[in-house]
């Protein structure tokens, strides 16, 4: 598990929770995924649900950066 980018989507948890938005993963690539504050952290990936409702699984490699938007 990468507990930097684990530590990045739990701070970016707070505060979307906080303010009711979305948390924003950018990838390697410069994609933009939104992503809601149900995720789960699994040892090598991230699954969840997307802003449009679609399940969503990344892989830990595929998380650039997190922000909340």
């Amino acid at each position: 598990m990468d507990l930097s980018k684990r530590q990045l989507l739990q701070e970016a948890l707070a505060k979307a929770e906080a303010h009711h938005a979305y948390i924003a993963v950018s990838t390697p690539s410069g994609t933009r995924i939104l992503l809601r504050p149900d995720f789960t952290c699994y040892e090598t990936y991230v699954e969840g649900t997307g802003a449009d409702g679609q399940l969503l699984t990344l892989t830990y490699e595929q998380i650039a950066s997190v922000d909340v938007e």
